[in-house]
């Protein structure tokens, strides 16, 4: 049989009222030992509150859209999980989308979103800069915030400090030695990359040294595929704008039997999982996907419960894990 509200507040130890309270997001006074107690209660119960009143009563869906550029990246994935866990918290059910790159694809979620009335909408990384999509959420009135802002559109969007991530990167490489160094950049021409690539060069040239510029897709396979270039070039280390691509190159670098770092010292961009399992491990710019997440349910709550909430973008800190894929070149 299935449990009741009524069940729930007496496993909680409280009245229905504060239940129903948690349940419809209208908790503010009540303290956080307390909904942890509500929230455990409906866990190891099972409990199903009823969407459909609650939507009648509140004018709510409960429901938001996440839209990633691929969900088979494991940042994304990594983002998507914080993400939903993070909404959960506050009584809401994400709904997942992933364009796969595609623009068209893309807008046809966005559309399906607007037309079942979610309560708002978070954008990881568009795969365009057209805006009718962004335009037509605002006509909705449905509000909403762009993660990883590739493009810089004057919009709401929470992001890391992607010029300071280069800083990081090219810091840690003249520390150890490098001089000619490599960066592994995008085909398209994104602008959080560009400015990876910004900090990363104006670091590197302060200090006399050298950057190889590469381009390729933000895949493990784009890695590979630009590895022959850049084990060509005359580069002792190279920072690659994301750690996918430093897979990639791990991949070539093994078929070779070329030794990194001792041959080639690598940085990546985000502190996917993989990060931590290849061999060496991979000393990369870490993305802190969990404040990510706080920060984009945050500020999109805060959003629909205030109409006249307004920000422009914040800006989340990136920081450096050291761990066995930069060491000296050769010559030092």
């Amino acid at each position: 049989m299935a449990s009741t509200i009524k069940d729930v507040a007496k496993e909680a130890g409280v009245s229905i009222a504060t239940v129903s309270m948690v349940i419809n997001n209208k908790a503010d006074h009540i303290t956080m030992k307390t909904k942890k107690k509500v929230f455990d209660a409906i866990a190891k119960l099972d409990y199903k509150p009823n969407l459909t009143a609650r939507s009648l009563v509140s004018a709510k869906s409960f429901t938001v859209g996440l839209l990633v550029p691929d969900i088979t990246n494991p940042f994304f994935a990594e983002l998507a999980k914080a993400f939903e866990k993070e909404l959960s918290k506050e009584g809401y059910m994400t709904l997942l989308c992933s364009s796969f790159e595609e623009s068209e694809r893309e807008k046809q979620y966005l559309s399906e979103l607007i037309s079942r009335g979610v309560d708002g909408v978070v954008i990881c990384s568009l795969t365009s800069m057209e805006t009718q999509i962004l335009d037509a959420l605002k006509q909705a009135k449905i509000p909403y915030l762009i993660l990883d802002n590739r493009y810089s559109l004057e919009q709401f969007s929470v992001h890391v400090d992607d010029y300071k991530g280069g800083v990081l990167a090219a810091s840690e490489l003249l520390a150890n030695g490098h001089r000619t160094t490599a960066f592994i950049g995008s085909k398209t021409p994104y602008v959080n990359i560009a400015n990876r690539l910004q900090g990363f060069q104006n670091e590197i040239e302060r200090a006399g040294g050298a950057v190889l510029t590469f381009k390729t897709d933000l895949t493990r396979s784009g890695g590979e595929t630009i590895s022959e270039e850049l084990f060509s070039s005359e580069a002792t280390a190279v920072f690659c704008s994301n750690d996918l691509i430093a897979v990639g190159l791990y991949d070539a670098a093994n078929k070779r039997s070329l030794a990194l770092p001792d041959e080639l010292s690598v940085i990546g961009f985000d502190d996917i999982s993989f990060s931590d399992i290849v061999k060496p491990r991979l000393t990369t710019i870490k993305q802190p996907v969990q404040l990510l997440a706080e920060k984009a349910v945050q500020h999109l709550l805060l959003m629909k419960k205030d109409p006249d909430y307004h920000f422009y973008k914040e800006l989340i800190p990136v920081s450096l894990v050291k761990r066995e894929s930069v060491t000296k070149p050769a010559h030092v």
